[in-house]
């Protein structure tokens, strides 16, 4: 009965994810295609580390952008993600460029890749918090990334940070909610399903714990997650270039990482 109900519960989460971004497509297309610190950050990381003779994986994928700019830089990108609508997106994002050949797009769940065999990917990006909407399937996930990635590639992971939540609780009055993200508890912030909020300390032990070495760790962003939308406008339409250079110089500050609502983590598998 417990593992029925257990089964139960997994088929409910995955239709429940699946139906909430399916719902939300259109605003996940147009973030990703925003001027936006939160999507451009981790661009710039995988820029750093992406090689000409990579086949990418690009796990939870969303509507395209990334794997366009990975496939204009590397072999090949295969983008995965669990909801149809988004990637109807993606499809037509991905058209309007010369680069269809270099991109596959799957529908898939990143907690149970079949299709994939072992070590098939060198290059693996999971930035759209992926990791933090599957809950407790996260270490299925993390298991299922690490087998389809080949020994000493480069995996680029973004999750919710869990002290990032807890300042944007606190900032709207939100006690309450503070205190539950303080626990650990599954909360829900913002845009789209429930989501897991990590600590720093908690995804380098799930990285390590599946053989992988830290690289990197960055806050994405840091400020900028605590600025009025008035003077993130003001930025946004003057200062952008400006902006985004201090941010590359303080995301990776360790007395800041905790500041802003997501984390990115560069890890490389052993």
């Amino acid at each position: 009965m417990n593992l029925f109900k257990t089964l139960f519960n997994m088929i409910h989460r995955h239709k429940k994810i699946k139906e909430e971004y399916d719902l939300l497509a259109e605003e996940e297309d147009k973030q990703e295609k925003s001027k936006s610190l939160r999507v451009e950050i981790p661009r710039e990381f995988i820029e750093k580390y992406i090689k000409k003779t990579d086949v990418v994986l690009d796990a939870g994928g969303g509507t395209g952008v990334n794997a366009i700019l990975m496939a204009e830089k590397c072999k090949h990108v295969t983008l995965l993600d669990i909801s149809p609508k988004v990637l109807e997106y993606a499809k037509a994002n991905i058209a309007k460029t010369i680069l269809s050949e270099k991109i596959e797009i799957m529908q898939g769940d990143i907690t149970h890749m079949p299709q994939f065999s072992g070590s098939q990917f060198t290059f693996l990006v999971c930035v759209g918090d992926s990791i933090s909407y599957v809950l407790n399937k996260r270490f299925d996930a993390m298991k299922e990334m690490m087998r389809v990635l080949k020994k000493n590639s480069i995996l680029i992971l973004g999750c919710d940070s869990k002290l990032g939540f807890i300042r944007d609780y606190l900032s709207k009055g939100n006690l309450n909610e503070a205190v539950i993200s303080m626990k650990g508890n599954q909360t829900c912030c913002g845009m789209g399903p429930k989501t897991y909020a990590y600590s720093i300390d908690e995804m380098t032990q799930l990285l390590k714990q599946n053989g992988c070495e830290i690289i990197e760790i960055a806050s994405t962003p840091t400020f900028t997650d605590t600025l009025s939308p008035e003077i993130k406008n003001k930025y946004k339409n003057e200062q952008w270039s400006k902006l985004k250079k201090l941010e590359m110089e303080l995301c990776v500050k360790p007395e800041l990482l905790g500041v802003g609502s997501h984390l990115l983590f560069v890890a490389r598998k052993c």
